[in-house]
């Protein structure tokens, strides 16, 4: 259990080519400055991101890396620069309501097991809900709760959830610390938030979506969803995601009979060879943690 009921709080934002969100992000945690650290982390972009960012320094404090570090490395400097009882992770297309910090820090302050929590995301300037707290299929597949749906109080009842995604994610710094953070496996991107929220629910932590805490997610402004990259990035790494954390019972026994089921609908369609693909890549993963090796992961630089 942490000590005293007053959390000190980090929020980490990590940039990547996010010259054009960058201001409205950080223009909108600035009331935060006087109760929150803020850390804005550069994984060397190629415009003029730095420069965006560097109009918010002071009240927030900038790292730039010599390198793009993915998204799991980038918010492990982050964090581990940070100072706060409390790290929340917030992506640069992202931009907080009024009212989005109190909840957070109040679920924790009032619950010691809760370990993660996440927000309630809505589309941007609209009523539309993007993300009410994540769910997680048995072939390692994730789909956001409410996706879609027009905001009417459906989802406003706290409650535990598979994972939160990573665009708005409070984490107690003794999870982070414990697991040792985010997997930089998972490079460039994609399941290094469930990936954590597993290994956190595994340890006994709970994790929770907060709908009262409410942001606006520009979702995907580096990668275009649903193009050939983002598809191939989002199998490899639900792959490794499966092989790290299933065992061999829920390989057999659970994941293949749902990923078979899944091969076969239409929503697999357009990406099934890219599927197999990732199949390979997987088992490469296996046999490098089989034999105790560092998994072989290059560094992608996400483009459009």
């Amino acid at each position: 259990m942490d000590s005293g009921p007053a959390l000190r709080v980090s929020i980490v934002v990590l940039t990547y080519n996010s010259e054009a969100v960058i201001d409205a992000c950080l223009h909108s945690l600035a009331p935060l400055a006087g109760r929150a650290e803020i850390i804005a982390v550069d994984n060397a972009s190629g415009d003029a991101t730095r420069a965006a960012v560097m109009r918010h320094v002071p009240p927030a404090t900038f790292i730039p890396n010599a390198e793009n570090r993915g998204c799991a490395g980038g918010n492990n400097v982050g964090w581990r620069a940070s100072g706060g009882d409390l790290v929340v992770f917030v992506n640069p297309d992202v931009v907080v309501t009024p009212g989005w910090l109190d909840p957070l820090v109040a679920a924790f302050e009032s619950d010691p097991a809760l370990g993660i929590a996440g927000s309630k995301l809505l589309y941007p300037e609209s009523a539309t809900i993007q993300h009410a707290g994540g769910i997680l299929y048995p072939n390692g597949m994730v789909d956001h709760i409410g996706n879609g749906e027009e905001d009417v109080g459906q989802f406003d009842e706290v409650d535990e959830v598979d994972y939160v995604t990573g665009a708005s994610m409070a984490v107690r710094r003794r999870v982070l610390e414990d697991l040792g953070g985010f997997d930089e496996d998972f490079n460039p991107a994609y399941f290094e938030e469930t990936d954590l929220c597993w290994r956190a629910r595994r340890a006994g932590w709970k994790v929770r979506m907060v709908p009262a805490s409410v942001a606006f997610h520009h979702e995907s402004t580096i990668l275009q969803r649903k193009s050939p990259r983002f598809l191939w990035l989002f199998y490899r790494a639900r792959m490794r995601f499966v092989v790290k954390n299933y065992s061999w019972g829920a390989l057999l026994g659970t994941w293949l009979p749902a990923e078979i089921m899944w091969m076969l609908t239409p929503h697999a369609k357009g990406g099934r060879l890219r599927q197999v693909r990732a199949y390979g890549q997987a088992i490469a993963y296996a046999w490098a943690r089989w034999r105790g090796r560092p998994a072989r992961t290059s560094v992608c630089i996400v483009r459009k």
